[in-house]
């Protein structure tokens, strides 16, 4: 038998190094070529040497996850507040008695996020729900106290023009800012006196207080009135998020029909068990995952993978908690309990993904501890040295001064980066896309190539037998079906089933197996009748002296077909193929990665010819053929080697090491598969490469909100700095400008990133 060295199937060289023939990458880390001419640098054991010489363990992202604790909090003790594991030990007493730290005291009705990181928020124990459904906007307490502080600080500017006595306007504009200011001094009380903090309302107090004392009380009213509208403004986003991830729990039903008889019980889904039958009536919520065993009907997974077009459901499909019954009657086995469904496993994933901050956001946090100590310094020099030392009147500059402390306020930058992040993966989730942390989004503008597996990724994974040519006249097809079938029978290869699959479809039954033997990456010998036979690809024969012509074999593998070469020991019988669909959206995906200057790569097991027939179709770039199981991580480190980080695309089961080991795993068809969403980085809840796309254009589109949000943030910051110094702008102004007018910019840019559209639909 004739070997082809490269993926021309015309090439006559034994051994070919031709760039157009050859998408091989050297897997040498010293050389900067991609395709090397080099021989020696397509000697695999340079790469096993920099794999032993190099710790590649900061690229495995992979965690075990524990599904039954219900709800992920942030620590915000001094000792926990860095969300990081520590092996210090508490001080239990004092820890406890401070109202700050939930973290022993878990609420799993609740989901706790923090969007800003400034001392005030973390200290903020305020359970009250900000805006209550039901209500009118004008009922809730917040609102309430914006309107009635706002009315106090209109009429007090209102008799300060018409000249009323100045006790009477001075107490008007203080009643405005003890309504306003109010809680903000509560938050100081509890960052000076439990964190030993001075926090941005304590900033705001002594700000207001100082108005007063200098004879501004308008500045001060102003300062309570527009800083608390800046909080609410915070507070606001921060409610959306945790709706956001609220509204998933909501999504699965809290009672179930259960099959009791002849007759149905409705049960809490907590108390339903696995293995009782429910019943799902057209226009119900699955309440619990299954498998139909009664009925048929078209079900709406929007909820699970993103996609709203229905998907029609029959006897031995499975249903996931949450999905919709649009039309008709089904009976389904539950498979898991409640809290292990898909919808249960994504909400907790998503909190959990509060914990995983990306290096933006802590280089923010970082930034912010130090900008607030430096601004109160430059405040109390402005104050004391223009008076002290050159003799200028001290009103006007401790005046300037309040103005710098006002602007010292760190909440809008420090949520500059946590609410667009929050947005994100909320977004992401409700299309499908599960995104386990914000150091994801952020790793994935970096990506400079995407490694697909091909069986199930860039195929359908559905693989039917095409053909069955007989070589030896001594054999009927039915024999050869017969032969192959017994032997593929007791093997998990993806091969194997389309092969049985026949044989059944067909009525032929299967003979006895003995001495059956698996030879990773070639095939499976057993003996049948007491005679030995094998079902292999050609590696496992291709030494042997059988005589199959080159042509013969490429007139199906340039189909894109693959080849199972049946045979005894003394000759090969017959020829099966079997062929995948390649998925209808994989050629535009690849078009629009590359658009992107994102490089393509395909491993799979298959022969060099048909890995570059499917591969040629949709556009790939490179392609690695012929792999064993365990190369797919050795050449994902030697593709990283050449273009940067990587990520890879995968069904999480085969493709496990691969996907922890790559900068970014994404895995395929996570709504099926447990080990999908507990190895990657990013899961697929739809069983489909369609929403790559979407998945980059959202991390590229977040991470230039994001910039956009710091970057402003820092320059109206620094131009206020100036402006109060000179005097330009007023205290008032300050906190319009410095902290109430970025907080409501920077929301109201992040909420843009839930605009980002898949492209594909």
């Amino acid at each position: 038998m004739v070997k082809n060295r490269c993926y021309d199937a015309d090439c006559e060289e034994e051994i070919c190094y031709n760039p157009k023939h050859y998408n091989y990458i050297c897997f040498d880390p010293e050389c900067d070529e991609i395709h090397c001419k080099n021989s020696k640098h397509y000697d695999k054991q340079l790469l096993r040497d920099y794999q032993k010489n190099t710790d590649l363990s900061s690229y495995s992202h992979r965690k075990e996850i524990n599904y039954d604790d219900g709800e992920i909090h942030l620590c915000v003790c001094p000792d926990c507040d860095d969300g990081h594991e520590h092996n210090h030990e508490h001080n239990h007493q004092e820890h406890e008695e401070n109202s700050a730290c939930d973290c022993h005291n878990h609420d799993h009705d609740d989901v706790n996020l923090s969007i800003c990181g400034c001392p005030d928020c973390e200290d903020s124990s305020d359970d009250e729900e900000l805006l209550a459904e039901g209500k009118s906007l004008i009922a809730n307490k917040p609102i309430q106290i914006i309107v009635a502080s706002g009315i106090c600080f209109v009429i007090g500017y209102i008799l300060g023009l018409l000249s009323f006595n100045s006790a009477l306007v001075t107490l008007v504009f203080m009643l405005g800012a003890l309504i306003a200011g109010y809680e903000i001094a509560i938050l100081a009380y509890k960052s000076l006196v439990n964190r030993h903090t001075v926090g941005p309302a304590m900033l705001m107090c002594v700000a207001c207080v100082a108005s007063f004392v200098i004879g501004h009380p308008e500045e001060g009213a102003a300062v309570t009135f527009l800083y608390y509208i800046a909080e609410f403004l915070e507070d606001y986003a921060e409610y959306r998020a945790k709706r956001s991830i609220k509204s998933l729990v909501e999504i699965a039903p809290e009672t179930a029909r259960v099959k009791v008889g002849e007759f149905e019980e409705l049960k809490n889904v907590d108390n339903v068990n696995i293995g009782e039958i429910i019943i799902v009536k057209s226009g119900d919520k699955v309440p619990l995952d299954g498998e139909v065993v009664l009925g048929s009907s078209s079900i709406n997974q929007a909820s699970i993978t993103g996609e709203s077009v229905p998907v029609f459901k029959e006897v031995g499909d499975e249903v996931f908690s949450g999905t919709v019954n649009e039309d008709g009657y089904l009976e389904v086995i539950v498979t898991k309990k409640a809290k292990d469904s898909v919808i249960s496993k994504i909400v907790n994933l998503v909190k959990m993904s509060q914990l995983n901050r990306s290096e933006t956001e802590t280089l923010v946090e970082k930034i912010a501890k130090y900008y607030t100590p430096v601004m109160i310094i430059t405040a109390i020099c402005v104050a004391l040295i223009p008076s002290f030392v050159f003799g200028q009147n001290l009103t006007d500059w401790v005046y300037k001064a309040l103005s710098l402390l006002v602007i010292s306020c760190p909440c809008a930058f420090l949520i500059s980066t946590p609410v667009g992040m929050v947005s994100t993966i909320t977004s992401a989730t409700k299309n499908g896309v599960l995104i386990k942390g914000s150091s994801y989004v952020e790793e994935m503008r970096n990506v400079k190539a995407v490694i697909f597996d091909k069986t199930g990724t860039l195929t359908e994974g559905k693989l039917i037998l095409s053909d069955v040519k007989v070589l030896d006249g001594n054999f009927s097809k039915e024999d050869i079906i017969r032969i192959a079938a017994s032997l593929e029978n007791h093997s998990s290869h993806p091969i194997a089933q389309p092969i049985v699959d026949y044989a059944k479809m067909n009525d032929i039954e299967l003979n006895e197996v003995n001495d059956f033997r698996n030879v990773p990456g070639k095939g499976i010998v057993a003996s049948v009748g007491g005679e030995q036979y094998y079902a292999a690809n050609e590696s496992l024969i291709g030494d042997s002296l059988f005589d199959i012509s080159k042509d013969e074999i490429n007139k199906y593998v340039v189909e894109g077909k693959t080849i199972v070469f049946v045979g005894n020991s003394r000759n090969v019988l017959a020829i099966i193929t079997v062929s995948d669909k390649i998925r209808s959206s994989a050629s535009q995906v690849i078009t629009e990665l590359k658009e992107e200057g994102i490089r393509t790569v395909m491993l799979t097991g298959d022969n060099k010819i048909a890995a570059n027939s499917v591969a040629s179709e949709i556009g790939i770039d490179y392609v690695y053929s012929n792999l064993m199981p365990e190369d797919k991580l050795n050449i994902l480190d030697s593709i990283r080697n050449k273009f940067g980080d990587v990520a890879m695309v995968g069904d999480g089961i085969n493709d496990a090491p691969a996907l922890a080991r790559a900068n970014i795993g994404i895995a395929m068809g996570a709504a099926g598969s447990d080990v999908a969403i507990e190895t990657a980085d990013v899961a697929l809840m739809q069983d489909d490469i369609s929403k790559l796309p979407y998945l980059f254009s959202l991390s590229h589109k977040t991470m230039g909100i994001i910039k956009q949000n710091i970057t402003v943030s820092i320059v109206v910051k620094l131009l206020c700095v100036v402006l109060a110094i000179l005097g330009i702008i007023t205290l008032m102004m300050s906190v319009g400008f410095g902290d109430l007018g970025l907080t409501m910019l920077v929301i109201l840019n992040s909420f843009r990133i839930g605009m980002v559209k898949d492209p594909l639909f």
